[in-house]
C-alpha cells in the first residue's frame, strides 16, 4: 500500500510539473504575440501631406478619447445612486434619534409620574383625600412649571427639508392611474404606467443619453476612410455602460438595494426602461453604418491596405 501511495504522488507531481511547463510556455506564447496585437486600426497622423478630413478625425472628438462618454453615463448613475443612499441614510439617523429621544422621555414621564404608596394612603388625622397632593407634581405652588417633553431633534427637526423630503414623496411616489379605452374595454387590457419617479428617472435618463450623443459635433466625418462616425461611437459607448446596471438590477441582491433600502422588486421597472433605452443606444449606434458604410468613398480600399491577407472580412467599422 505505501508503494501505491508513493506511486500515485510521483504521477500527481510529474502532472504537476508537465501543467506548469504547459502554462509558461503559452504565457510566453502569448507575450511574444502582445506586440503585433492592435486594439483597433492605426491610421497615421498627421503631416503636411494629411488630409483635412484626416486631420480633424485625430484632433476633433478622436476615437482614443471617446471613452469619456461611458464613463458620462458612469457619473449619471452614481449620482443618482449617490442621492437615494443619502436620503436612506438620513432617515435611519434621524429613526435613531427618534427612537432615542423617545426613550428618554419615555423613563422621565416615567418618574414625573410615579406616585408613592403613601398618596394613596388614608389617613385619619388628615384630609380624606390626601392623594390630590399628586396634583402638585403637574401644576406646582412654587417654582417653574415642568417643561414638555422633547419631540424631536435639531437634526431632525429642520422645517424646510422635512417639507421637501414630504413633497417629494407626495410627488414621486405618487402612482398614476391605468389608461383603457371603454369601446375596447373587452378586447384590450389597461395600460398601467410607472410611478410619477419612476417617469421622471427615465425622462432625465433619455434626456441624458439622447443629448450626449446628438449636441457633441461633429456626427460624421468627412469620409469613412478617416474613421468610424463619432455618433456611432458614442451611441456605442454608453450602451456598453449600461451594460453592467442592467444586469446588476436584474439581480435580487444586488449593490443598489443594499446602499438605497429598495427593494428588488421595485428595482425592476429601472432594469426594464434601461434595457429599453440599450435598445435604442444600438440603434443609433447601428444606423450611422448604414448610412456611411464601409465601401463608401474609398474606405474598403483604405481598410485593406491594412488587411492584406485572404480570408479577412471587412465590415462595419473595419
Amino acid at each position: 500500500m505505501p508503494a501505491l501511495v508513493d506511486l500515485l504522488a510521483r504521477r500527481a507531481g510529474l502532472a504537476l510539473v508537465q501543467l506548469e511547463e504547459a502554462a509558461s510556455s503559452f504565457g510566453n506564447e502569448v507575450l511574444e504575440t502582445l506586440p503585433n496585437l492592435d486594439k483597433r486600426i492605426n491610421i497615421p497622423c498627421c503631416n503636411a501631406s494629411s488630409p483635412p478630413g484626416l486631420v480633424e478625425a485625430s484632433t476633433v472628438d478622436p476615437w482614443n478619447k471617446s471613452g469619456k462618454y461611458a464613463l458620462g453615463w458612469v457619473y449619471f448613475c452614481i449620482i443618482l445612486l449617490v442621492a437615494a443612499t443619502v436620503k436612506r441614510l438620513y432617515h435611519l439617523w434621524t429613526d435613531k434619534v427618534r427612537t432615542a429621544i423617545h426613550k428618554d422621555n419615555m423613563e422621565t414621564l416615567v418618574g414625573k409620574t410615579a406616585t408613592p404608596d403613601s398618596d394613596y394612603e388614608m389617613k385619619a388625622f388628615s384630609s380624606v383625600l390626601l392623594t390630590d397632593r399628586s396634583t402638585q407634581r403637574f401644576f406646582p405652588k412654587n417654582g417653574p412649571l415642568p417643561q414638555p417633553l422633547q419631540n424631536d431633534s435639531s437634526v431632525s427637526s429642520f422645517r424646510p427639508l422635512n417639507i421637501g423630503l414630504a413633497l417629494s414623496r407626495f410627488i414621486l411616489y405618487r402612482p398614476i392611474p391605468a389608461f383603457q379605452i371603454r369601446r375596447l374595454k373587452k378586447k384590450m387590457r389597461p395600460i398601467t404606467f410607472p410611478s410619477v419617479g419612476v417617469i421622471l428617472i427615465v425622462a432625465a435618463a433619455l434626456i441624458f443619453v439622447v443629448c450626449y450623443c446628438f449636441v457633441p459635433q461633429p456626427l460624421y466625418r468627412q469620409s469613412i476612410q478617416d474613421g468610424s462616425p463619432p455618433l456611432a461611437i458614442r451611441a456605442g459607448m454608453i450602451a456598453v455602460a449600461m451594460m453592467p446596471w442592467i444586469v446588476g438590477l436584474s439581480m435580487k441582491a444586488n449593490i443598489v438595494s443594499y446602499l438605497t433600502g429598495i427593494g428588488h422588486e421595485r428595482l425592476s421597472v429601472l432594469h426594464r426602461w434601461m434595457a429599453y433605452l440599450c435598445l435604442l443606444l444600438s440603434l443609433i449606434h447601428t444606423i450611422p453604418f448604414y448610412i456611411t458604410p464601409i465601401w463608401d468613398q474609398g474606405g474598403l480600399k483604405v481598410f485593406r491596405q491594412y488587411f492584406p491577407g485572404n480570408g479577412v472580412y471587412i465590415y462595419g467599422t473595419g
